[in-house]
């Protein structure tokens, strides 16, 4: 059972005072020499497209060490999607106390990473599955990944992993060295998929992934598997111009900036890369 949330905010509600113009009380015969005009209601262009939205679930660490936590809707894009589908419930989480399934990790939690340090889970990102394909126009149902158990050899992972699209994992080639400059790199989890060790699913009934966020960004040994924790990447900036920055950066609020993310671990691997790999 999940642990109860420390110090979640309360819901706030604002309010917006509209200043009425009028004619002055003391004359009312009096005209003014001016009107008023009602602003004409915003008309989206028309070569605008239409930027669907879903709910996304998070609960970071604040600076005074509570666990808070919000329910916020933003756009439902791919570069949004990928912080919060990675792992689906019940993915092992190696920490300090033990290993832990990921629907009840909190904020402070230490996480043991690959890398051999332990880190501070700093934020905590979530949402429903789309299995019916409704978050956008022509979306289509999301997938999840099984990993069969012992699939990268004993252990790796154990038992079955399920991930979503989101899910990195470290792909190490010696080809790597001449197109990268290291051995090893990031690579999108369903590039996996063989129909045998790994097999796309689309869930039948409401599935709950999750992401997570450590003060560095680092490997997880998650079920055996060395998977990463969440990044936006070096072309985040690119992704996400100014309004779209802003409302990206509001499911972060503990950071200030696409920058507080810091640096990355690992160069990554586009679907694309891997292909050119293969023929080399």
């Amino acid at each position: 059972m999940s642990q109860p949330l420390r110090g979640a905010l309360p819901s706030v509600r604002q309010s917006n005072t509209v200043a009425d113009l009028g004619l002055s009380h003391h004359d009312r015969s009096v005209q003014p020499a001016w009107t008023v005009r009602r602003a004409r209601p915003y008309e989206r262009p028309a070569d605008q497209p239409v930027v669907m939205r879903r709910s996304y679930d998070i609960q970071w660490l604040a600076a005074n060490g509570d666990i808070r936590d919000a329910a916020l809707s933003a756009p439902a894009l791919p570069v949004f999607e990928a912080a919060f589908n990675a792992f689906a419930r019940g993915a092992l989480i190696p920490t300090t106390m033990g290993l832990v399934a990921i629907e009840d990790l909190l904020p402070g939690d230490q996480v043991e990473t690959v890398e051999g340090d332990v880190q501070t889970v700093d934020w905590i990102g979530s949402m429903q599955i789309d299995t019916g394909g409704t978050r956008a126009q022509d979306a289509k149902p999301e997938r999840l990944y099984r990993i069969t158990a012992d699939t990268f050899g004993l252990g790796r992972p154990a038992p079955d992993l399920i991930l979503g699209a989101g899910a990195r994992y470290l792909y190490r080639a010696h080809a790597l060295k001449s197109y990268l400059g290291t051995a090893q790199a990031l690579a999108p989890v369903p590039s996996l998929v063989d129909g045998v060790s790994v097999i796309e699913v689309t869930p039948m009934s409401s599935v709950r992934s999750y992401h997570i966020g450590l003060s560095q960004h680092r490997l997880i040994r998650v079920n055996g598997v060395a998977l990463e924790s969440y990044h936006p990447g070096t072309t985040a900036s690119g992704q996400l111009p100014n309004a779209l920055r802003a409302q990206f950066m509001a499911l972060f609020p503990h950071l200030d900036g696409l920058g507080a993310f810091g640096a990355m671990s690992y160069p990554r691997l586009s679907p694309t890369d891997l292909i050119m790999l293969d023929n080399a």
